[in-house]
């Protein structure tokens, strides 16, 4: 996934708490936004942290392979189920 730059102008109050928190969390203000972003644009749906392994992992697959609409709870019932043949 390519990154691009975003300016933003916010308040200087705003900016300073943005980069305390991410300091904190030992990450980049960016990584902060996307992290926000993330969880705000669609919360049924998973979407793992940027830089995290499963975030990296889920962009080894390729974009055709990728599932479009899957039930995460069947999937995990189907696995069970053949794993432990419940």
């Amino acid at each position: 996934m390519s990154k691009k730059t975003l300016n933003l102008t916010i308040e200087e109050s705003i900016k300073e708490r943005a980069k305390r928190i991410a300091k904190n969390r030992g990450i980049s203000v960016s990584q902060l936004f996307e992290e926000a972003i993330a969880r705000e644009e669609d919360s049924e749906e998973f979407a793992p942290k940027p830089g995290s392994a499963a975030y990296k992992l889920m962009n080894l697959i390729p974009e055709s392979e990728k599932l479009e609409n899957y039930d995460y709870k069947k999937l995990k019932m189907e696995a069970l189920k053949e794993k432990y043949g419940l």
